[in-house]
């Protein structure tokens, strides 16, 4: 199901995206029928704006189960979800659990975001655990997005599940001369943008969505231009603040830090973040109010009146009547992020920020190229994943196939491998070394394979790969009477289905 773009204004006078409207009718639909509704959001802000809809179309007495909740709170929460009594139930990933009496429907918005997934073991996506609680209870299962995601188009594929038509797109959106570079011009923007800017400030705010936060997200070198390196783990030293560069991803302080190339100890920014992007727009559009939202800067909502709102993809701020302007920059930036989903998460980011435009607003596509953005110019988001499935159904990589990560020693990853011999239809890549390092610090001497199997297999290769991990955790037992208590091996075997990132650089 695809939403209405563009806000909605509620009876309280309080506004919403026209997706929590929608949805919160269809879960009040369901709930006069004596039946319980689960309803499922990423993250607070969209759990608050479901709230607002449901209280205005009176259903005030929602259970929302939410981790910004203390333990007290969610677990009296779980107790009135517990009792007899239909109810609409309204949280993040972990909702899809709740106990619900009579369940009628599940409700899953956004299913692409990748906060839905939920980090520790078992890893599984609140997508996949709605899948299957709808299979064994009966209930009505409903994915909304603004952009659908290739899993949701794989279902609809294979008949799954049913698509709705499209509500036509009220936003007009415009794409710019993408002959013109980011370098061709002085300033964050370009003059067409900034005249874009400039009519939609007379009359409310204006939204420029960015690609990353901090000031400056690379550095280089300021004689050679080689990529900067943390000398700790080896991740990409940027610009949190003005004149202090430290690592993304183990925050180092580039203290002492020199080039492995050239030996020089300088380090240049390039490219400009949220942070460094305010402070330009603060002098090239003087007299405006200037607004951030990040990360470390969240905003919920902004009023009407005119502003200049600086947001990364995913923390836009919902604004009173809509943006008179969305303005979309950093494309190449995103594009090249080095992971399969690129495209698919782009779409995503892009057509959630022009939702958040006034009816009679304007989403600029500040430069870019190529078959995404022309797909998102021109509301032909469909056509390009469905071209984007049938090509990973032909390189067998997911959600056409499923796939695990078999990580670990080599030794460890050769023998779990060999219990899969003799299954028809798996393969797998690999084993190739993990680099030392990183986020998250990983030990050198590593590798990891990926094991690619049909949706059938499930079962089979879990229980085969299972088996694999307890002969390992038992033979490691025999191996190591000396290894001090508590202390986990580094070469210890470890595994894990449908791993988001297992494609990403």
């Amino acid at each position: 199901m695809t939403p209405s773009h563009g806000p909605e204004r509620l009876h309280t006078g309080e506004w919403v995206g026209g997706w929590a409207a929608q949805l919160a009718r269809i879960a009040i639909s369901v709930h006069e029928r004596e039946r319980s509704v689960i309803l499922v959001a990423p993250d607070y802000r969209d759990l608050d704006q479901l709230r607002d809809a449901l209280a205005a179309l009176g259903h005030p007495a929602a259970v929302r189960v939410d981790s910004r909740q203390s333990n007290g709170e969610r677990y009296a929460s779980f107790l009135r979800a517990l009792d007899g009594v239909p109810r609409i139930i309204l949280g993040n990933r972990s909702a899809v659990y709740a106990p619900a009496h009579d369940l009628g429907a599940i409700l899953l918005w956004d299913d692409g975001d990748p906060v839905l997934a939920e980090p520790l073991t078992p890893y599984v996506h609140a997508r996949d655990s709605a899948l299957v609680r709808a299979e064994q209870s009966g209930a009505g299962l409903f994915f909304s997005a603004h952009a659908r995601s290739a899993e949701v188009q794989r279902l609809v594929e294979i008949g799954y599940v049913r698509a709705q038509e499209h509500p036509p797109r009220r936003t007009r959106i415009v794409h710019a001369d993408a002959s013109i570079a980011p370098e061709a011009f002085a300033g964050r923007v370009p003059e067409f943008a900034a005249r874009t800017i400039r009519e939609g400030l007379r009359t409310g705010p204006v939204l420029v969505q960015v690609a990353t936060p901090g000031y400056a997200p690379v550095a280089v070198c300021g004689e050679c231009g080689e990529l900067a390196r943390c000398q700790a783990c080896a991740g990409p030293i940027g610009f949190r603040v003005v004149g202090r560069a430290s690592c993304r991803w183990c925050g180092e302080y580039a203290t002492h830090w020199h080039c492995s190339t050239c030996d020089s100890t300088t380090l240049v920014e390039r490219g400009m973040g949220s942070a460094r992007t305010v402070e330009q727009f603060e002098q090239q559009f003087s007299g405006t109010r200037v607004i951030l939202s990040d990360g470390e800067h969240p905003r919920e909502r902004v009023d009407a009146r005119p502003a200049l709102v600086v947001a990364t993809r995913g923390a836009e701020p919902l604004a009173a009547g809509g943006y008179r302007a969305v303005v979309l920059l950093d494309a190449e930036r995103l594009l090249s992020i080095e992971t399969l989903r690129a495209g698919e998460d782009c779409l995503r980011w892009w057509e959630n920020a022009a939702a958040l435009a006034a009816p009679d607003g304007i989403c600029l596509m500040a430069s870019g190229g190529g078959p995404v953005v022309q797909s998102f110019v021109y509301g032909r988001s469909d056509e390009w994943l469905r071209q984007e499935l049938r090509d990973r159904q032909s390189l067998r990589y997911p959600p056409a196939v499923r796939v695990a990560s078999v990580s670990g020693g080599p030794d460890e990853v050769e023998r779990a491998l060999r219990h899969l011999d003799g299954l028809r239809g798996v393969d797998f890549l690999g084993p190739t070394s993990i680099p030392a390092g990183g986020a998250a610090r990983t030990p050198p001497g590593l590798v990891r394979a990926i094991v690619r199997f049909d949706y059938g297999q499930g079962a089979e290769v879990a229980s085969r790969l299972r088996g694999a991990l307890v002969a390992d955790a038992a033979g490691a037992s025999s191996r190591t009477r000396s290894r001090t208590p508590g202390r986990a091996r580094p070469e210890a075997l470890r595994l894990r289905f449908d791993d988001r990132g297992v494609f990403d650089a």
